[in-house]
């Protein structure tokens, strides 16, 4: 069978052979990972930043990052940066969105894949990285650090935009007071607050965030605080059912400081 010709006579091996990548210009792409837990009494979110020790943003949180090598996939990228930043390793990642405002990043044309890790538990993680509490609340998104003294307060708008037939609305970070994140990384946590929240409920991520073993007191808990919504006790029962299984023991709730029945997640 011959081989196939393009309009300038050139097989596949030949157009590859004189192929050029410096026709176009080529964006830098990096990963940006949002990294939530929860506090002890499952009453606060947790967001871990880090402090970067280079320029640009020298001295501000920023979520952790870096750039893609050429031999790694995004997610592969997600979890190295993830590793080398915090000491994190083998926990969940989901692919938010990608991030292309032109203007971005002052080093020039960076694009950002950004990712969502849970984790159960704010655990110690390596120098220059902390853990911050997330508030979220109509019109204001809150991280604060007690012990760094950071305060951050963005007030959040809602923006209506429309696809096609289809219009929606979305939060926009508006103003800021105090202290600010790097980059556009508000806008990568505004995203993964709400695609968490989308699919919260419909999803087995919520078992990401609690131990091997929990009580559902703790988890109707921790649904209510992602949600950001109080949830009927019976339906958030019915809705677990069918994914959980009692150990037929008893385990110290978090949030009613009482003994109560042990549960743990049936893994599929």
């Amino acid at each position: 069978m011959p081989e196939k010709r393009d309009k300038n006579g050139l097989t596949e091996k030949e157009f590859l052979e004189n192929y050029t990548d410096t026709i176009y210009e080529k964006p830098s792409v990096t990963v940006d990972i949002l990294v939530l837990s929860v506090d002890e009494s499952i009453s606060k979110l947790k967001v871990l930043l880090v402090k970067r020790d280079e320029h640009p943003y020298l001295g501000q949180f920023a979520l952790p990052g870096g750039f893609i090598k050429p031999d790694e996939t995004a997610y592969q990228a997600a979890a190295r940066k993830l590793n080398e930043d915090t000491g994190l390793k083998d926990i969940y990642l989901d692919q938010i969105y990608t991030f292309t405002k032109p203007g971005r990043d002052p080093r020039g044309w960076v694009m950002s894949i950004a990712y969502l890790a849970l984790v159960p538990d704010p655990i110690e993680c390596r120098a220059g990285a902390g853990w911050f509490d997330l508030e979220i609340e109509p019109g204001a998104i809150r991280i604060a650090g007690k012990e760094s003294g950071v305060n951050m307060a963005y007030k959040i708008k809602d923006e209506t935009f429309k696809n096609g037939r289809i219009t929606y609305e979305n939060w926009v970070a508006d103003k800021v007071s105090g202290d600010a994140l790097s980059f556009d990384h508000i806008e990568i946590i505004i995203e993964s607050i709400l695609k968490l929240r989308s699919s919260f409920e419909h999803s087995d991520q919520a078992f990401n965030m609690v131990g091997e073993t929990f009580t559902l007191p703790d988890m109707q808990a921790l649904y209510e605080l992602v949600l950001g919504k109080n949830l009927y006790k019976t339906n958030f029962r019915a809705m677990v059912a069918p994914k959980v299984e009692a150990t037929g023991g008893k385990i110290k709730s978090r949030t009613k400081g009482k003994m109560s029945a042990e549960y743990k997640y049936i893994e599929k």
